[in-house]
């Protein structure tokens, strides 16, 4: 009796079920509770899991706005956003949110639809190489042709977009095999107690190595990108102890409170000239989950000479702490790499830094090096100069926003997110927003993809219900994907959206009237009235001309409604 019970309990218990229920049941384990996507036939078996379950789907109005709101859902979490799209050109239109996650390193699952196992091949309706198309731009990506491989196939996609560097992975599904029934056993559709991998084991050689450089460095400063957003509190100690300035890249602002005077806010291209100042200067740069990006580095061979002369001498040099082994080296060498995760790291560098004392050999150099950065700072303040007639500037309505905002307490008592298209109006958010909180700046980086800015918006209001969501957008980006104005309202989400109309594509203007003569082609727009186009989609919408109208408006923006 007791072998035949031990028999009875080893039986597997098993569940009929389609192809696409079991995909929603492995979502469903592993805390999904939102999937952005439109229909289509080849899907249609998956979306028919979904009718009347928990998981709750957002339609927006094109594929490629699903993307991006399944994108800025996971870049104001960290949790892996999801997208479901049928196959043909509901995939194609996933090309620019796949490659500009897998560029800004961002946890994104998509599941495209397919046509049968038998028609592929065949140019069947709506048939592309899917997995060809998205080999490039993905980190994994995988075509089920096994109705019993698709539990695996949902958990590793799971597992490989949040592994060490964040990024998007995609699932083709054939329409027969989600349509299939079987019976599969309840176990394989929970998720594995493992779901990700292990980060790397911190090398404590290399952590001596590089508290040891920072500890004789004179001019250090603390170089910090998205690879720090889960890091904020011993980035924040690790500044403190050593009393470091502290710059960041446009998706890690805010890890570093920006009010603080070590402060030196964005660096880069179109980032602060003290913080630039700064890294120039500096004789030990610390780069804490940041990869060297172009727009910071510019000119690689002038970069950060003052640094690069400490190492010659061994008195600095540069640090690298990355997830991402694959980025020591390939833009900028560094003295000391570190493998890990960047919280990892920090927990394990924190107690080998040591305060700077008043009678230490370096605290005449490092009280001096503060000193310095401040008068940069007051020196080389962000301004703008104001319009005539009282018109307002891009700078103006931004600055206003950002004052209203922590005046009112906001940012001390919720989580307040500003979303951005590509523009003047992005880089002018990075300058003229006051950063305290970690994933709360929603923009494109390294891929620029103009019109990403009002499904972002959405896509962070629905995993953030509670926050206060507000999106800068110019006029040309914003024109690009404006009919997701439908979504917004569909969903009553309380955006708060600020559209920057100057009838033209400024950056690119300024650019012609600088490097081209003024020889200007394609970058004059023909807007619409976007207030009677907001009142079209029955969202409250107000036109402001003026600066002696900007504050009253800004107040209109009350929390629960969405406005334009």
């Amino acid at each position: 009796q007791g072998v035949q019970r031990r028999m009875k309990s080893d039986v597997a218990k098993t569940k009929e079920m389609t192809g696409g229920e079991i995909i929603f049941e492995v979502l469903s384990s592993h805390g999904v509770e939102h999937v952005f996507g439109y229909s289509g036939g080849a899907v249609l078996p998956l979306i028919d899991a979904f009718h009347g379950k928990h998981i709750k789907w957002i339609t927006n109005v094109h594929e490629q706005c699903s993307g991006h709101s399944a994108a800025a859902y996971a870049k104001s979490t960290g949790k892996p956003g999801v997208c479901i799209v049928t196959s043909g050109p509901g995939m194609t239109n996933l090309v620019t949110p796949i490659q500009d996650a897998l560029t800004d390193g961002v946890p994104l699952v998509i599941l495209s639809g397919q046509v049968p196992t038998g028609a592929m091949g065949t140019d069947a309706f709506q048939e592309c190489p899917a997995t060809e198309i998205t080999r490039p731009c993905t980190k994994w990506n995988y075509v089920c042709l096994d109705f019993t491989q698709l539990p695996w196939a949902i958990n590793e996609g799971m597992r490989i977009a949040l592994s060490g560097r964040p990024g998007p992975v995609h699932i083709d599904l054939p329409k027969d095999i989600v349509s299939m029934r079987g019976n599969v056993p309840e176990a394989a559709l929970k998720r594995p107690e493992q779901p990700t991998e292990l980060p790397p084991i911190v090398n404590m050689t290399d952590i001596k190595a590089a508290a040891e450089l920072i500890n004789k460095s004179k001019r250090p400063i603390l170089y910090v990108g998205q690879g720090a957003n889960e890091a904020s509190v011993e980035l924040t100690k690790a500044a403190l102890k050593i009393n470091c300035p502290v710059t960041t890249t446009v998706h890690a602002m805010g890890v570093f409170d920006e009010r603080h005077e070590l402060s030196m806010h964005m660096l880069g291209m179109h980032g602060a000239a003290y913080a630039n100042f700064a890294i120039q200067n500096a004789d030990c740069i610390v780069a804490i989950g940041a990869r060297f990006d172009d727009r910071t580095t510019g000119i690689v061979t002038k970069y950060a000479p003052k640094a690069k002369a400490a190492e010659a001498e061994g008195t600095g040099g540069i640090v690298h702490i990355n997830i991402d082994r694959t980025t020591f080296g390939k833009v900028v060498k560094p003295t000391v790499s570190v493998h890990a995760d960047c919280l990892d790291a920090l927990k394990a560098l924190n107690p080998l830094l040591t305060t700077t004392a008043a009678d230490a050999p370096n605290a005449k150099e490092r009280a001096a090096w503060l000193q310095q950065c401040k008068e940069w700072k007051e020196d080389n303040a962000f301004g703008y100069v104001k319009a005539p007639d009282r018109k307002i500037k891009t700078q103006q309505v931004i600055e206003a926003t950002n004052d209203f905002i922590h005046k009112s307490g906001w940012v001390d008592t919720k989580k307040v997110i500003y979303c951005t298209g590509v523009g003047n109006h992005q880089m002018m958010a990075c300058q003229f927003v006051r950063w305290t909180q970690t994933r709360s700046m929603i923009t494109s980086g390294s891929l620029g993809v103009m019109g990403a800015g009002l499904p972002f918006a959405i896509g962070a209001q629905v995993a953030n219900p509670d926050a206060l969501t507000v999106l800068f957008d110019g006029d040309g980006s914003f024109n690009m994907t404006n009919m997701d104005l439908s979504t917004i309202k569909r969903y009553n989400l309380p955006v708060k959206m600020a559209i920057m109309n100057d009838h033209r594509q400024q950056m690119v203007w300024i650019w012609q009237r600088l490097f081209f003569d003024g020889r200007y082609v394609s970058v004059d727009n023909v807007n619409p009235d976007f207030v009677k186009l907001a009142q079209a989609h029955g969202i409250e919408a107000i036109a402001c001309k003026t600066e002696d109208e900007l504050p009253g408006v800004i107040e209109k923006w009350q929390i629960g409604r969405a406005h334009v």
